[in-house]
């Protein structure tokens, strides 16, 4: 370990842990859905929202069964945060350990990429995305040691697996594909760079079917998912998908998610690039394994485009910025030192990544300002919820946008707006049939802000019903504010259970109309 090593990683340790500290309860609400999920996977063993009907409207069945395995230890619904906070350290720490003790002492350029590979993941934009209770975290985390693992074996002078690490990469890619679905191409991917390393030495479809960890492990997992759930998409991505007519807003949804994220969207984005550039530098061009390695942010771009698919959340771009980012890495790291002192200056391309760093130092002021703001308020926001005596609503019938926490802390019948728990029918719906369809229930309460509330008194009669609750949603850009309304026989028992005065929901409409 360098002396800079030495002083670099305990602060930035320390720096970490401090935001996460201070961001504690700060959780994003579809982690509460997993969770409801996870509860009646303990209580039911079987994947279902309300604890009646089998439906897919969980993105990761795997990290429900972790939130269930771990509910046999506590019952706080802060156990999502938890989850994904050891998630993030172990990133944190997997990561340093790796660029500190396995990349070669004269790899110097590579030693500084994964520093800055350190500090992104220890911004507290990394903390909003990769603590939220989500298992982003997980999902990184695999998916970057599937990276190191990977290239690894690509550079093995005789290409063969070992026993132990062909069972661990076909655990891994298992995991993987249970954690999420669309990791398979990094199962796909991986096969094909692995498939390059026999290039000349035996026919490519050889280490196919003889070596082949990855598709193994991806291979059953899609099959373990659809002998559980009968289908491979979860119900959440038959909903937020809109067809190739809509190809436009998923390229329009990440430039927004990404320039929101700051330092983990367009910092993430902008060091993939840039190692991809320094691997150019250094050794001319990207080697086909390269070039594949590199490919999956635009894959999955490509691939949301066609299906008009809604982007909320850099979430579901992030483990495709960090696979290639530490396969640069370890490019730079195997390339002959000599000529990277050499080969266009390797003062050049360390100046480089010191500008990006000094670019990151500018704008880490900006980010904490902004993502104190976010992450406070997401945690008195989950901290209202939890001091609300909302489990009245318990037998009581809702409709509900953004269900994870009115669902959670109500474990009401939720007839969710966004059609992700109420199983595949109802996913496929558009928004105005599920307005229709979900007032059809008869509702006792809603749960939406007051466009969504409009929308449901254009099909619904809510004339006389109450508000009892303002609930603000803070986001980067918008404060997006809720209301709970409930009929008008209930209006009392419920303000007194949330601690607000009764408000007309006509009154809340004409003005938010004006």
């Amino acid at each position: 370990m360098t002396k800079e090593s030495r002083i670099m990683l305990p602060l930035l340790g320390i720096w970490l842990a401090g935001w996460i500290y201070l961001s504690w309860a700060a959780i994003q609400d579809d982690a509460l859905i997993h969770l409801r999920y996870a509860d009646n996977l303990f209580l039911h063993h079987f994947i279902t929202y309300d604890g009646l009907h089998s439906d897919y409207g969980a993105s990761s069945l795997l990290y429900v069964a972790i939130l269930a395995v771990l509910r046999g230890v506590t019952s706080s619904p802060n156990l999502p945060r938890a989850v994904s906070s050891v998630a993030h350290g172990i990133l944190f720490v997997g990561l340093a350990y790796g660029f500190t003790f396995r990349l070669p002492r004269q790899a110097k350029l590579a030693r500084l990429a994964g520093l800055v590979l350190l500090v992104l993941t220890g911004m507290p934009s990394a903390v909003r995305w990769l603590d939220d209770g989500m298992e982003t975290g997980i999902a990184v985390s695999l998916v970057s040691l599937l990276a190191w693992l990977i290239h690894g074996q690509f550079v093995r002078s005789d290409a063969t697996f070992s026993p132990g690490r062909y069972l661990a990469m076909a655990v891994l890619s298992f995991l993987a594909v249970m954690l999420r679905p669309e990791l398979v191409l990094v199962c796909g991917i991986g096969t094909l760079i692995l498939a390059l390393s026999h290039s000349g030495r035996t026919p490519v479809w050889r280490p196919l079917l003889r070596d082949s960890p990855l598709p193994l492990g991806g291979g059953l997992a899609l099959c373990v998912i659809f002998a559980t759930m009968h289908v491979l998409l979860p119900d959440t991505a038959v909903a937020k998908s809109h067809g190739l007519a809509h190809w436009f807003n998923p390229i329009y949804d990440t430039a927004i998610t990404l320039s929101s994220a700051f330092s983990f969207g367009l910092g993430m984005l902008g060091f993939w690039l840039l190692t991809l550039l320094l691997v150019m530098l250094q050794s001319g061009r990207p080697t086909p394994a390269t070039a594949l390695a590199n490919a999956f942010f635009p894959m999955v771009l490509v691939l949301a485009s066609l299906r008009g698919q809604e982007i909320q959340g850099v979430r579901y771009f992030a483990w495709t910025l960090f696979f290639p980012a530490v396969w640069n890495i370890l490019e730079l790291a195997r390339l002959p030192q000599e000529s990277v002192a050499t080969n266009h200056g390797g003062g050049a391309s360390a100046l480089l990544l010191g500008a990006f760093l000094l670019l990151l130092a500018v704008a880490t002021p900006f980010e904490c300002v902004e993502m104190h703001h976010v992450l406070t308020h997401r945690a008195e926001t989950m901290r209202r919820f939890e001091s609300q005596r909302l489990e009245l609503l318990r037998a009581r019938r809702g409709v509900a946008s953004d269900i994870g926490y009115i669902g959670y802390f109500t474990a009401a019948k939720i007839c969710d707006l966004a059609g992700l728990v109420n199983g595949r029918a109802a996913a496929r719906l558009t928004s105005a049939e599920r307005n229709v369809s979900c007032m059809r229930t008869s509702p006792e309460f809603l749960f939406g802000n007051a466009s969504q509330l409009a929308s449901l008194a254009g099909v619904g009669d809510l004339s006389g019903w109450q508000v009892c609750g303002r609930y603000d949603f803070t986001n980067v850009r918008t404060l997006d504010t809720h209301f709970l309304a409930v009929r008008p026989d209930l209006a009392n028992e419920v303000c007194r259970a949330t601690g607000a005065r009764p408000e007309p929901l006509g009154a809340l409409l004409r003005q938010g109309s004006r």
